[in-house]
């Protein structure tokens, strides 16, 4: 599959740069390359899972939001946040639904190993 390096390109830019590698690629530039090869989900990045929904558009993937408000990287680290507690409460609801996929890739891998 011919991979689209402008996309690759612009999927990096909302990426926050910082190669965590909490996604599992070791650095953002992997992460970008591998979305935009179909091999990663564009709700990978750990450090903002928000920016899956700007990423989905680039990739032509279609992503309801429920309800959720389409932001970037930059509006979570910027100034104008306004109160910190909502912040917190987003972080905490991040956190919980990483836990949760987490658990549920767990049970994918178990489910896996046993049918093999």
């Amino acid at each position: 599959m011919a991979v689209n390096k402008d996309n690759i390109r612009k999927i990096y830019e909302l990426l926050p740069h910082i190669n965590c590698g909490l996604c599992g690629y070791g650095n953002c530039w992997k992460f970008a390359k591998a979305v935009a090869e179909g091999n990663a989900s564009p709700f990978g990045c750990r450090q903002n899972p928000w920016v899956g929904y700007n990423i989905s558009e680039i990739i032509g993937l279609r992503v309801p939001v429920f309800g959720y408000q389409q932001r970037s990287y930059q509006h979570f680290t910027g100034p104008g946040l306004g109160s910190i507690s909502s912040l917190e409460l987003l972080k905490k609801e991040v956190e919980e639904s990483s836990k949760r996929i987490e658990g549920i890739l767990n049970r994918i891998d178990n489910l896996a190993r046993n049918k093999g």
